[in-house]
Order: C-alpha cells, then structure tokens, then sequence
C-alpha cells in the first residue's frame, strides 16, 4: 500500500478488497449473538493470538506506517504521550499515557510531565526521557526520512505545512526538554485540541540514539519501541510474530496473551477459509458473502461472533475545482445536479449489503461536536437533479477510481444513477499509485475517496482535506475558500468546546454548500471472530488492543 504523502484515507481506499470483505461504511446492522458461557470467563494469561493481516505492511514503525496493516503492528508495540479512550458515548478523546499532565495558558504552548519508570523494550533496556521525545519529533519530520505522516506536527514551531522542518539541521525550533520529565511544545497558532492530534503513533517515542547505531535499515525490520508487545520476527509476504514485553511499564495493561501471530494473507477469501478452519481467530469476509456470514450456524450458536464495530470513517466522491466544467463557480449547478443524482441508497444496499447507512453530514458520527444533517443538499433526489439539468449542457463526464470491485460497483451504481437524469458518465479504473499521481496533480474531474479519521476530532476531516493550503496529494479536489480557511482556524484557536464545534459546523456547511465533496455513507468494520478469544474490541479508530485478549 503506497502513498506519497500519507494520510489515513489511504487506508480506506487501499484496503479495497477489505473494505468490500468487511471495512463497510454504516451505522446499523449490528449482528452480535447472545454470548456463550465462556464469554465471560474471567481473563488469564498465556496463549497466542492469531490476527490476520490482510497484505505485507509499508512499515510497521512510527516513522513510515500509515495503512492499516502496518498501523495495527505499531499499536501493539508503540506509545505516545497520550492514548485513546472510548467514552459512554462512544466518542473517543486523549488521556494521559506516558505524559501523566499537562498544562496550557493559551492553547499555544503546551507543558507536558512525563512519567518515570516507562522503558524502552530489549535490547535497548533504557528509561523514557522528553529529549527522547525531542528526538523523535525532530527524527519524523526530517525529510530524508520521508515520513508518510509527519503532517501531523505541522503545527509545531519549525515545521513546514508539508510536515517537514523548515530547517533539518535545528529541527523543530517549537519543542524542547527544560529536564528529563517535562517536554514543551509551541505550536504556530493556539490549537485546543492538540491532545486529540498527539493520538498517531508517529507522535509517539522511538530510541532515535538505538535507530542510528543499528542503523535505520535494521531498526525498520524490527522496531522497538514501549508498548506491551515487541516484534520478534517479520518474515515478509509471510507473518510478523511479537511477544510480550518483558520491560513493559504498566502491569495493569501488560498483556495476557504472551504471543501474536499475525499471518499475512492477501486473499480475504483465503483468510475466510482458514477462519473457519480454525487457524486464525479474526477475519473479514469475501465480497457479497456478509449476509451468508451473519447467517452461518456458528454465528446464530454463539460459537463464532459477526458483528459490524463502528470506527470513525466516510466514503464520498469529489471534484476537481480547477476543472473547467465540473469546477469552480460555473460548475456549481452541476455539482448540485451530481450530488442529488447520487444514489447513495442503492450503494448502501448493493455494494456494502445493508452494512452502511447514508451519510447526513460529511463528518462522520463519533467525532465529538458531530452534528447530523449538515448537507445542503440531498443525495436519492433526482427529480431536483433533472430540474436544475434543464438549464445546463452538459457534455460526457468522468469518474476515476482506484482498482477495485468495491469501488467498481459504487462507480456503476453512481454512473446508473447519473445516466437516469441525463448525464453520460465514462468510468476508469487506475492503479493506486497512478491514482494518487494523477489526482495530485489535478487530473480528472469527479473521483472517488474516503477517509478513516487519524485523530478524533472534527478537524481532523476538514482541515487537511479543504484548507486550501493542504498539497494536491491531500486537498486532491484543490477546494480554496478565503472564508472555509478563516473559520477552521478560529475554531483552532477557540477554547470553549461548543464555540469551537459550532464554528466547524460553519466551515463543513459552507464546504457542502459550495459541493467541494459529495458525502456518500458511514462505516462499519465488519468482522467475524471465534470465542475461543475474550476481550476482542474493535475501536472507532480502526485498532484492535491485542493486550487486552485473552485465550478462554
């Protein structure tokens, strides 16, 4: 899975076969049966776990991942100043991991105290200090390092708006350690919630002093960083197998399995196959065979469980604004035609099997401050299509989308839904990397996205993807609203909770409105796991704690 410059929508649009097999965008159709009488069987150690991985990562260190294979490895062996907790609500926010506090005057330069006592895992065997935290901010956002995504640091002091400092030699000018346990971070403008934004591992700490003596080659095969479970081997095309970290510094939260196997298996209907075997204890499903899930014996006994978990994603198509037809102000009326021509339901039913609901809003739910119905427009509307069609030519348009038979069958049943109102539509499939390239560089006219959120806040689905200061690999429908700018950074900036998602709901209406994006449906991860295993949670954020499993 490559990227240029990567970000977590990436993750959705890659992991096509799994998106069709599982990774489905809803908010219902939850099937989770009664549990059986061992599921509540009190958690003990020892065992392994087998967790399937649906293609050799990019990476599986903070650096260089950033698509969901590669992410799920770095959950399990790397920490950061925070860490992600689910609430009642199901909304998730940042507390405090290996920074016990932290204080803020303004928003803008944040104090962070770390805990003692948290230790790298063998071989490296040392305590955490903040200039390790130094060090490895400094370390990401080199570019020689070519981090996939150190844009999150953007708004530190020193860094460029492509994620990179401004200056390799100084480094991040924004960040230092006063002593060993307090790390400091001035941000270029106030941010209230940078803590959300610290939820990335590439945030996180790594040995930079260990990196340099092994050298980065060697340390890229096999990381170490603080998490409860340490990589022992990576055989690539094949498994990465990881162990319990015998250093770990949190004994409430060290691990009950003492190892993970992680098969790599590209086929979703292989994967399905050795599941039910017995070999693995975690799969998706193949395309068009969920329903056939939710219906097998063992789901219906309790002795397997299919469920739907939700995770913070969206999927939507876009258009170029620099395309002379379909962009800027005289292609306003045409985007609006588009968007209510959209047969979102028929996507919904067809192509995610029920899986999935219609999006209301852009930002999807889960993220706190979300709001429904935000959409200025309607998708399933195509007699207010044809209405607005009667006063346009239109010639033949385009569509782009990344090889896949998911996102194959969304393209037909969007291109059906067009054709019905009176728009020809060509459709073209590329490969990944030449989707990325020719996107990024403004080509085509309508294609398609998605994205899983990288931190838990509105921001995160606004700012990096129609700021117009965001680079095409990004911002790959090039949106430019002087306005849509100004409001995302107050709300940045603004303190009060309600103020500040207020302000972000302007900003997505006014981004909605101008139809710089057609908001399609919500995701579901759909996923069948056997009950030999306790503990199993899938977070909203797409990562499974493998620490808290244990083998009944």
């Amino acid at each position: 899975m490559n990227y240029l410059r990567a970000r977590r929508w990436v993750v959705v649009a890659l992991a096509a076969a799994l998106v069709a097999a599982g990774f489905v965008l809803a908010a219902c159709g939850d099937s989770e049966p009664a549990a059986s009488p061992s599921a509540a069987s009190t958690p003990k150690a020892g065992g392994t776990y087998n967790f399937v991985l649906g293609s050799d990562p990019v990476a599986i260190d903070p650096t260089l991942a950033y698509e969901t294979e590669g992410m799920q490895v770095v959950h399990q062996v790397f920490e950061g100043l925070v860490k992600a907790e689910v609430d009642e609500q199901g909304n998730v926010r940042a507390v405090p991991n290996i920074a016990e506090s932290w204080e803020t005057p303004d928003n803008k330069t944040w104090t962070f105290h770390l805990r003692k006592g948290v230790t790298f895992a063998p071989p490296v065997n040392r305590e955490v200090t903040a200039q390790d935290f130094v060090d490895t901010w400094n370390f990401v956002t080199d570019e020689k390092n070519a981090s996939n995504f150190s844009y999150i640091l953007a708004v530190v002091e020193g860094c460029s708006d492509s994620g990179y400092a401004e200056n390799a030699k100084k480094g991040l000018t924004g960040i230092s350690a006063p002593d060993d346990y307090t790390f400091v971070v001035k941000l270029k403008q106030p941010f209230a919630e940078f803590t959300s934004l610290l939820l990335p591992a590439v945030t996180g700490v790594q040995p930079v002093d260990y990196v340099k003596k092994v050298g980065y080659k060697a340390f890229h095969e096999k990381p170490v960083g603080t998490g409860p479970y340490m990589v022992t081997k990576w055989q690539h095309k094949a498994y990465i197998d990881l162990a319990k970290n015998p250093n770990y510094w949190n004994k409430d939260a060290a691990g009950y399995v003492d190892t993970i196997h992680m098969p790599i298996i590209t086929s979703s209907q292989t994967a399905w196959l050795q599941f039910q075997k017995g070999d693995v204890d975690y799969t998706s499903v193949p395309p068009g065979q969920i329903r056939s899930a939710l219906g097998h014996p063992k789901v219906t006994s309790g002795e397997w469980t299919a469920k739907g978990w939700r995770y913070i994603s969206n999927d939507y198509f876009i258009f170029n604004m620099n395309d002379g037809v379909v962009g800027g102000d005289q292609g306003l009326e045409l985007r609006k035609a588009l968007y209510m021509a959209a047969d979102a339901q028929s996507i919904v039913n067809i192509v995610h099997e029920g899986q999935a609901t219609v999006a209301s809003s852009f930002t999807p739910p889960g993220l706190p401050g979300w709001a429904p119905d935000l959409n200025t427009y309607k998708t399933n509307d195509p007699e207010g299509a044809k209405a607005i069609l009667a006063n346009l030519t239109v010639p033949a348009l385009s569509y782009w989308y990344n090889t896949d038979e998911s996102n194959q069958k969304t393209a037909e049943v969007l291109q059906a839904g067009w054709k019905d109102v009176g728009v020809t539509v060509k459709l073209s499939q590329f490969e990944w990397a030449t989707f990325l390239d020719k996107t990024a560089k403004g080509q085509g006219q309508i294609y398609r996205s998605g994205w899983l959120a990288d931190y838990p806040s509105l921001d995160n689905f606004l700012y990096p993807l129609f700021e117009s200061h965001q680079p095409g690999q990004i911002n790959n429908g090039f949106y430019k609203n002087p306005e849509f700018d100004a409001l995302i950074q107050q709300a940045r900036g603004t303190t009060d909770a309600a103020q500040r998602y207020d302000l972000y709901h302007q900003a997505e209406r006014l981004m909605l409105a101008d139809v710089a994006a057609v908001p399609l449906d919500y995701p579901l991860a759909f996923r069948v796991t056997n009950n030999r295993i306790g503990g199993f949670v899938y977070d909203p954020l797409g990562f499974v704690d493998m620490w808290k499993l244990w083998v009944k």
